[in-house]
């Protein structure tokens, strides 16, 4: 993710970025590694025990109480097993539980391998996106922006 950054109109701001991470509203859900090392094992730290993690907030977007993913990160070796959808459906059974009515996200638009990610999973472009007309299209004024915004509606 620092490369998305750096190349971005965002940038790469360490500490804006660990403010946005342990913000008081921020959530986090990790995924643990299971392996077979007996508890209390030595042979695994547990921070390379995590193999995924999501940080969201309970964000108001539009007049409407949303999940808001800020952050969803696999382990290279972890990607292609069902980690991060199972990340995103948590995301979404927690936004049930609290009436949330969407869960959205920001996404550049270099990072192809994500972008592909949540559109598997049935997101679309949210009408708050830049460049977003109210089709669903782009508005060809707006194309220079590096980031989309897409959303899902919570059943």
């Amino acid at each position: 993710m620092h490369l998305f950054y750096t190349t971005s109109s965002f940038g790469w701001d360490p500490r804006a970025k660990k403010e946005e991470m342990f913000h008081s509203h921020a959530r986090l859900v990790l995924c643990e590694r299971c392996d077979d090392a007996p508890l209390g094992s030595e042979s695994i730290s547990p921070e390379s025990r995590i193999v995924a993690y999501t940080i969201f907030r309970f964000e108001r977007e539009a007049k409407q109480d949303v999940v808001y993913c800020y952050e969803l990160q696999v382990t290279e070796e972890s990607r292609g097993l069902g980690v991060g959808k199972l990340l995103m459906g948590s995301l979404f059974d927690i936004g049930s539980r609290w009436r949330m009515k969407n869960v959205m996200l920001t996404v550049f638009k270099t990072n192809s391998a994500a972008s592909a990610f949540y559109k598997s999973l049935g997101f679309d472009l949210d009408p708050s996106s830049p460049g977003c007309a109210e089709e669903g299209d782009w508005k060809d004024e707006e194309l220079d922006c590096d980031y989309v915004i897409l959303s899902k509606s919570i059943p």
